[in-house]
């Protein structure tokens, strides 16, 4: 099993960053993906995202807004990855500040490093996005 966390301070605070990161599809809507949605807002709602000629379809697995936590699986789709779970999680970081932190893990499907690098570079640049959005 691989692990992949990234980490970034965002100029907002939880609560603000929350209305975002924790609305499934608005997230990625948000960062100028395609999404389509299927099923009730929530847990078990699925989100197709378009990258590429094939979408990753995930699906809602857990969302806690005390912990300002949201858990997603990935179904289906072109990622060298199987069995993979990710949680995007919110911390105060300051006054009007929080912390991200985005973890997944997975098994790789063929090389590790290849999988572990393109999840990374998935993180990273949300991450980069949201401080783009919020501040860093």
């Amino acid at each position: 099993m691989a692990e992949v966390r990234v980490e970034g301070e965002l100029g907002a605070s939880p609560e603000e960053a929350w209305t975002l990161i924790g609305d499934f599809v608005g997230l990625i809507e948000a960062m100028g993906a395609p999404v389509e949605a299927e099923g009730p807002e929530g847990v078990g709602q699925i989100r197709k995202v378009t990258m590429g000629p094939e979408p990753v379809v995930e699906r809602c697995e857990a969302r806690d807004d005390d912990a300002k936590s949201i858990t997603y699986s990935i179904v289906s789709g072109p990622l060298p990855v199987a069995d993979y779970r990710s949680t995007m999680q919110l911390e105060a970081a300051g006054e009007g500040r929080s912390k991200l932190t985005w973890t997944g893990t997975f098994e790789p499907v063929g090389d590790e490093a290849a999988a572990t690098g393109i999840v990374n570079a998935i993180y990273s640049g949300g991450i980069t996005a949201l401080q783009g959005r919020f501040g860093a």
